[in-house]
């Protein structure tokens, strides 16, 4: 990959301008028959060159650097993750057409949320169309691009799959929220999607570990942020008087303790492999919460990120199947995304889901239910003021 912005100083670095975004795509479309073209006529990133969903590639390229990128600016301390939105992704967008791709959707989802200059309030619907049109191409592409990682076919461009890494794990947030506005709750299949784009990431992460090869920092920063700060600072993104976060650090020790007694007790017949599925689950949450209560983290959506990927394998399949006893945990994990609930792509995603689970488990066993008493709760607690897009 001929761009590797992180082996360069940064000082003086400044985001492409969206029309050399657009000239770089014209260009290639005139030349999208050479050997040396990034996109052949006949690989599925071809209909990149295009202005699909029916708005114009520039009018994206524009937004996302003069608008989206700010939209991630306020939870991040170091200048490295900010340039990552802001630098990275559009400097690698003009060479890799997936990640121009995903750049694109981003963009397009992000004018989506925006209200409509006609109708105030009301998403803009032709942008969700481009979104999706942009997104279908993306995340196809971006996951075997990870696929390839992962088989060590390209172990070298580290920049375009740190890019992808970022892309994928936000879209299928933003994603999930257009799903939920449709009527999708967690009784359906649609509902996981950003799980399994999420732990994709992870999954190629820990294959390139696991074969010795070299990993680029960043992409380890990015992917298992609690690993790589041995001094960390306190994050002041957390906001003390946010009634959410005081609930969470008053209430924690005592659902944990109640999570763990339950599975030593109820949970036990479950069988051997669940109950270890679920203890393992229930530790690494506890771990995550005492993290962001301590307020010793770095990015708090990153940090309570790491807990969908790296739950074990088997507690993902009792969550497919709505199995109580992880429904019941995995509600404990959407009271931490009540506190990133301003975020535009994550919105009501924490809240909307424990009312789900309160619904699904109306009829579970007793134990069960009683462990939803403190997910219950913060729904009663006061959402922050906030608007759709900052």
């Amino acid at each position: 990959m001929g761009c590797n912005y992180f082996d360069r100083p940064r000082t003086s670095s400044s985001p492409p301008d969206s029309r050399a975004l657009d000239n770089h795509r014209n260009s290639e479309h005139v030349n999208s028959d050479s050997p040396r073209s990034p996109v052949g006529k006949d690989s599925p990133c071809a209909t990149s060159l295009q202005n699909l969903g029916g708005i114009r590639d520039a009018e994206l390229a524009k937004h996302y650097l003069t608008h989206t990128v700010q939209t991630f600016a306020g939870g991040v301390i170091f200048e490295d993750q900010s340039d990552m939105w802001r630098i990275l992704i559009p400097a690698v967008a003009l060479t890799c057409p997936v990640v121009r791709q995903g750049m694109l959707t981003l963009a397009a989802i992000c004018l989506h949320y925006e209200s409509s200059p006609d109708h105030p309030g009301e998403p803009c619907l032709e942008y969700l169309e481009a979104a999706e049109a942009h997104g279908k191409i993306f995340v196809k592409e971006s996951r075997q691009k990870l696929q390839d990682f992962q088989e060590g076919l390209n172990t070298q461009d580290q920049d375009s799959l740190l890019a992808c890494s970022r892309l994928l794990c936000v879209l299928g947030f933003a994603f999930f929220r257009t799903h939920r506005q449709n009527g999708t709750t967690l009784a359906d299949p649609a509902a996981w999607t950003w799980l399994h784009l999420l732990r994709g990431v992870k999954t190629s992460y820990a294959a390139v570990v696991e074969a010795g090869r070299p990993v680029d920092e960043m992409f380890i920063k990015d992917v298992t942020p609690q690993l790589c700060y041995p001094r960390l600072i306190p994050w002041t993104g957390v906001d003390c008087k946010n009634p959410c976060f005081r609930y969470v650090q008053q209430s924690r020790q005592g659902f944990i303790d109640a999570l763990r007694s339950t599975l030593h007790g109820d949970w036990s017949s479950l069988g051997y492999q669940k109950t270890e599925d679920l203890g393992a689950a229930i530790n690494f949450l506890h771990q995550v919460t005492e993290q962001i209560c301590s307020q010793q983290l770095q990015n708090l959506l990153r940090t309570i990120c790491t807990w969908p990927a790296g739950i074990p394998r088997g507690f993902v399949d009792m969550l497919l199947v709505k199995s109580p006893p992880a429904l019941a945990v995995y509600a404990h994990w959407l009271m931490l995304m009540v506190l990133v609930e301003d975020l535009w792509w994550i919105d009501d995603m924490g809240r909307a889901g424990i009312r789900d689970i309160i619904a699904i488990c109306s009829d579970a066993d007793r134990d069960v239910r009683s462990l939803l008493i403190w997910p219950q709760q913060i729904l009663d607690v006061g959402r922050k003021s906030a608007d759709t897009v900052s």
